[in-house]
């Protein structure tokens, strides 16, 4: 078995901020390097004081990713404006991981797997915007699953207000539903 730590960097991402003005000094003062988020983790979050209600809970997961962030991260900014002029205006939280295993430079791949089954397992669904799961590459892998469920679950002191889900009306609604087990 290889542990394989995850350490979390959070910070807020609004969809009208500019990847060079505004992203890129953000994860500058994280301390993080451009070059390292070709082999991130990510979880993009609700920042506020609503979450989704998945089929056994709570979560202010909406998706789980994987490597190239700069331009993944550019690619998320069409549906997320538009869940964000559904619930107003308010910021979105980024949690980025780098999981490193020597000799294993697809470690991150198998996390993002691992995270994807984490969610699963806790709510019986995929996050939101996630279509698809991923198979998971190294099976001797192991994730704690504390640190997981800090970018997965709703936080120690967190009081939402609101927890939402779409409705079959909803362009949200396909890709929600597709996953529920």
């Amino acid at each position: 078995m290889v542990n394989v730590a995850l350490n979390w960097h959070r910070f807020d991402w609004d969809p009208d901020e500019t990847w060079r003005r505004t992203t890129l000094p953000k994860l500058d003062a994280l301390g993080i390097k451009e070059k390292d988020l070709d082999r991130a983790v990510y979880v993009l979050r609700l920042n506020g004081n609503f979450c989704v209600q998945y089929p056994t809970g709570q979560s202010p997961t909406l998706y789980v990713g994987e490597g190239r962030f700069s331009q993944r991260i550019n690619a998320h900014r069409s549906w997320v404006r538009e869940l964000e002029e559904l619930v107003g205006d308010f910021s979105f939280q980024v949690c980025l991981a780098f999981p490193r295993v020597n000799g294993s430079p697809n470690a991150y791949r198998d996390c993002e797997a691992a995270l994807l089954d984490r969610f699963f397992y806790k709510f019986s669904s995929a996050p939101m915007w996630n279509k698809q799961f991923e198979s998971r590459i190294f099976k001797h892998y192991v994730y704690n699953h504390r640190q997981m469920d800090q970018a997965l679950c709703k936080r120690s002191g967190a009081k939402y207000k609101w927890a939402v889900s779409p409705m079959k009306s909803s362009e949200f609604y396909r890709n929600f539903i597709r996953t529920h087990g």
